[in-house]
Formats: structure tokens, sequence, C-alpha cells
């Protein structure tokens, strides 16, 4: 009776040995969701802080004839988007498909390599992956001045483009420019977020060159576009209806769509320096090899010093 028993118990021992990697991976996919939650969540309360003059206008302030006003606390607050990038960027939790690689090059410098100087080394220790609050206000200092001379252009052009389409209102021909208006205003929002985008990846990168190449940028692969704003315009929908809610439950995985959409354009540049750069490993760490953007982009000696 016992020996039929054995062959019985033998195939339960079976099912039960393959059904233990299918829980673990289940386990390990809910833990990697869970993780990723928790990183969107403490980086939008981060955000929150880094973006305070944007948030303080928006709360107060509900008269867009102040525009001057939200474009001036738009630019004070470029750093903490820079600083929020720059976790999105570095973060292994949020499966940034380069993030990885990027952290392992960097502990080989250990091993007689290490990433070039042009290329800003992981924002996020990588002995310490679950840290977010320091990384991202330590990233917020390194990049502040450096977001503030990025921005201020793209803030005078969006003052002068708004201004004269009031202007060309008034003289009864407003129905033409305004559309015009909204279109430039719209690619110089993007512009101004691939602009960040450079100088978290490159910020030693000088200044015209980074303002050209986002400029450029920001009409390849237009058809992102469309998805910012649309994140943009949801996450502003929601601030006008339960601020509080939203500020604490959405900014984080709005702004990671926003800059997700927004880097997909500036990679075509990332993958021209990599290509540059002559090294295998580089060109690995921003998808492998593709074709040059075209000569319109700078080259490698614009984001050396």
């Amino acid at each position: 009776m016992s020996q039929r028993q054995l062959p019985s118990s033998g195939t339960g021992s079976g099912h039960r040995g393959q059904a233990s990697p299918a829980k673990s991976h289940a386990m390990f996919a809910l833990m990697g969701l869970v993780g990723s939650i928790y990183v969107l969540l403490i980086a939008g309360w981060c955000a929150i802080v880094g973006t305070l003059p944007m948030g303080l206008v928006l709360f107060f302030v509900h008269d867009p004839s102040y525009y001057p006003l939200y474009l001036l606390a738009a630019w004070l607050s470029a750093p903490g988007l820079a600083a929020l990038f720059a976790i999105f960027r570095d973060q292994p939790s949020l499966a940034s498909w380069n993030a990885a690689l990027r952290q392992q090059l960097a502990v080989e410098k250990t091993q007689g390599w290490q990433l070039p100087e042009w290329i800003a080394p992981p924002y996020v220790n990588p002995d310490d992956t679950n840290a977010l609050i320091r990384p991202y206000f330590r990233a917020w200092w390194h990049l502040a001045w450096r977001s503030w001379l990025l921005a201020l252009p793209f803030g005078l052009v969006a003052f002068a483009c708004i201004y004269n389409a009031q202007i060309a209102g008034v003289l009864g021909w407003g129905s033409l420019a305004m559309p015009i208006a909204l279109v430039l205003l719209a690619l110089l929002l993007q512009a101004s977020l691939i602009a960040l985008i450079l100088l978290v990846e490159y910020p030693k990168a000088h200044w015209w060159p980074t303002l050209k190449n986002a400029l450029i940028l920001s009409v390849r692969r237009i058809y992102m576009l469309p998805i910012s704003l649309l994140a943009l315009a949801g996450y502003g929908w929601g601030m006008t209806q339960s601020p509080i809610l939203v500020s604490l439950l959405a900014t984080g995985i709005s702004w990671y769509v926003i800059w997700a959409s927004a880097r997909w354009q500036a990679n075509k540049l990332f993958v021209q320096m990599a290509q540059e750069s002559g090294d295998k490993r580089i060109v690995d760490m921003y998808g492998g090899k593709q074709q040059h953007s075209g000569s319109t982009l700078s080259s490698l000696k614009d984001v050396q010093q």
C-alpha cells in the first residue's frame, strides 16, 4: 500500500517544485510594482518641495492675466524639475532601461575604467538605491544654477509669444495669431523639458549647444509631444479639482510620463554622442547602434569641457 503511494507522493512534489518558480516570479513582479509606486510617490513629494514657487502660484493665483507671474514661478522651479528628472534617470526601481548598466559602469571605475567626465555619474548611489530624498536635493543643488540659465531664454520667448498674441487680439487678427502662439508655446515647453534632460545627462555641456539641441529635438519624434501635453493637461485639471490629493498622489506618475516622452526625443542625441565616443560600453548604455541623428545636432566636443 505504501509502495503504491510513493509515485503519487513524488508526483505531488514535482508539481510543487514546478509551481515554486512561478510564485517567485509573481512575487518579484509584485515587489517591483510596489517599489515603483513607492519611488514615484516619494519623488513626487520631493518635487512638490522643489517646485514650490510654481505650486504656490497655481494654488493662490487663478487669473490668466498674471501670466508673467506663472512664467517667473516656472523659471524658479526649473531646478526642482531637473532634480526630479535626475531621480527618474538613475532610480533602478523605475526600471529605467539604462540605469542599471550606468550604475554597473560607474562601479567599474575601481577596475581601471570609469564613465567619461562629460556624462553625469549616477545621481542615486549604487550602494543605496532605496535613498530618494537626499539624492533629490543633492541633484537640486548641483543643477540649480545651470537650470536657471537654461530656463531663462525659454521663459523670455514664452513671454514674448503671449504678449504679442495679446496685441494681435487687440488689433483684430488674434484668431490667426493665437493658434500660432499656442503651437510655439507647446514646442517651447517641450524644448525646455528636453533642455533639462540634456542638462541632467551632460551637466558640463556648453549653454548654447544645449539650447540648440533642445530646440531641434523638440521637433524630432514630434509624436511624443501630444503625450506630454495630455499628461500635463490631465495633471493640471486634477490640480484644479482636488489640489492636495492630486499633488500628493499624481505628481510623480504625471511627471514620469512627461519625462519619458521628452527623454525618448532626447535619446537621438544620446546615441549620437555615444557613437562619437567610440566606446562600445557607452553605445550599449544608450540602446545600441542606431543611425546618426544628422549634422544639425551638436558634436561630442560641445558636451565636453
